[in-house]
């Protein structure tokens, strides 16, 4: 693991993401309890704090990916410290830890729960329109 590398903590459910600030720190959104909670914001903390207990990856940007440094992903995250403008779907640690290391917020976790939430709702609407379309052929056999 080397200074300004995203890292996330895998929770089960969710994978928590921040960029390591070396000598064990890690500059992530956190609320004053853990990850979740009242008073978000961009903090540096332990890396054990980070991790509570959990598995921590360093996560692996695309090679056609453009990043910045070390040094620079790290200067980038240490200019929000403070700041809190934590949203789950628009500015979680995802968005923050990839905009500190390409200049991009983006959350696959986010675009993933997006993406299956769109494919059970055109599954939901595709059921529909087959059971309308099998009324309409029941229909037409009766003329």
């Amino acid at each position: 693991m080397r200074m300004g590398d995203v890292i996330y903590a895998d929770r089960g459910k969710y994978q928590h993401y921040g960029i390591y600030a070396g000598n064990g720190r890690v500059i992530h959104h956190a609320a004053n309890s853990g990850d979740f909670g009242f008073n978000i914001a961009v903090r540096e903390t332990s890396f054990e704090r980070f991790a509570k207990g959990d598995k921590v990856s360093v996560y692996g940007i695309p090679q056609n990916e453009m990043c910045y440094s070390g040094a620079e992903t790290l200067r980038r995250a240490r200019s929000q410290i403070g700041k809190r403008d934590f949203n789950l779907l628009f500015n979680n640690c995802e968005h923050f830890a990839m905009w500190c290391k390409t200049g991009k917020r983006r959350s696959n976790q986010v675009e993933d729960a997006g993406q299956e939430i769109a494919d059970h709702v055109l599954g939901g609407v595709m059921n529909v329109l087959e059971h309308i379309a099998d009324g309409l052929d029941e229909l037409a056999s009766a003329i």
